[in-house]
């Protein structure tokens, strides 16, 4: 049998063909670091059916918020910045929501690391009327695993988290997420 260079070059590009499609196949059913670091680390969601983390930050003008304090009540915790573009446009629906749920719902808008005065500045001049608090030291965003601004979490009255929400979400969705809340379920 005689070799030739085609026959040796049609072997070769086989060969390479079979270790590409392993390579292909094992990638596609190991998993990676990357995959179990995702499933750890999958941000507030992982959260739901947990306890409200105790945490304690500054509330402007009004002494400290603490997280435990509002057990006994249905509350949305949002946890924002002031230069996120998102948690500027997420504001006044919460305020909306904030007036129109009244006792039924407490609203805690938790700053992640500005300085109390800019974060004043901008409550008062967009009219917000619920609480807010500074976090500056993002220590709300460590225990909360979060990802992103804004996050929510609605909290019923045993402090448990029911649900999460990583990103902005329009005045309909936080409306049906309070009621939700509000009704037990």
């Amino acid at each position: 049998m005689r070799v030739t260079k085609k026959r040796v070059t049609r072997f070769l590009l086989g060969g390479l063909a079979v270790a590409v499609a392993v390579v292909v196949l094992l990638a596609m059913f190991v998993p990676s670091d990357f995959d179990r670091d995702l499933q750890m680390h999958r941000g507030p969601a992982q959260l739901i059916g947990a306890r409200m983390p105790d945490v304690k930050v500054e509330r402007l003008g009004d002494g400290p918020i603490d997280t435990n304090a509002f057990r006994g009540r249905d509350v949305l915790v949002n946890v924002w910045a002031t230069w996120c573009g998102p948690c500027r446009r997420e504001m006044p629906a919460l305020e909306r929501l904030s007036k129109a749920e009244g006792d039924r719902l407490l609203i805690v808008a938790i700053d992640q690391g500005e300085d109390a005065s800019t974060v004043d500045s901008y409550a008062k001049r967009f009219g917000v009327s619920f609480p807010v608090a500074v976090d500056d030291e993002q220590t709300v965003g460590t225990v909360l695993h979060l990802i992103g601004l804004p996050s929510s979490f609605f909290v019923d009255r045993t402090g448990t988290i029911r649900d999460a929400v990583d990103g902005e979400m329009t005045y309909d969705m936080m409306t049906s997420k309070a009621r939700s809340l509000i009704a037990g379920g």
